[in-house]
């Protein structure tokens, strides 16, 4: 056992003791710093993701409404952004979808009425 004579090897322990936790505890911190990095960056992806399918299916509403055509096909937003569009339709309801693969996927339907075009429901919701 350590010898401590008076206050100063008191105060020596103590501050031996304190550097000892501040080194043990410097790199949870850098690692809770990381791990919020990688939290901010998937919430990044994730509402990139919801605005791609949306704007997804607002350019097949938009071919829906003025030139009356149902897509199937892909739209390249940009080198990481893909969405997948598909139109259907039976005899009341028009369906239109739009799909996004990738690290963080999601999917969007959109329900019309045939005769009005009217929004019957809209869904957003991520895939797996």
């Amino acid at each position: 056992m350590m010898n401590l004579s008076g206050n100063r090897g008191f105060v020596l322990f103590i501050n031996l003791i304190l550097i000892t936790l501040i080194g043990l505890f410097i790199p949870l911190l850098i690692q809770q710093q990381k791990i919020n990095y990688r939290i901010l960056q998937n919430r990044i992806t994730a509402s990139q993701n919801i605005e791609a399918v949306e704007a997804g299916l607002q350019y097949q509403l938009y071919f829906l409404k003025e030139e009356e055509l149902l897509l199937a096909e892909n739209l390249e937003l940009n080198s990481q952004l893909k969405v997948e569009l598909l139109g259907e339709e039976d005899d009341n309801f028009i369906y239109l979808t739009a799909s996004l693969a990738g690290s963080i996927p999601y999917n969007a339907e959109l329900k019309l009425e045939k005769e009005s075009l009217k929004i019957i429901e809209k869904k957003i919701y991520r895939s797996e």
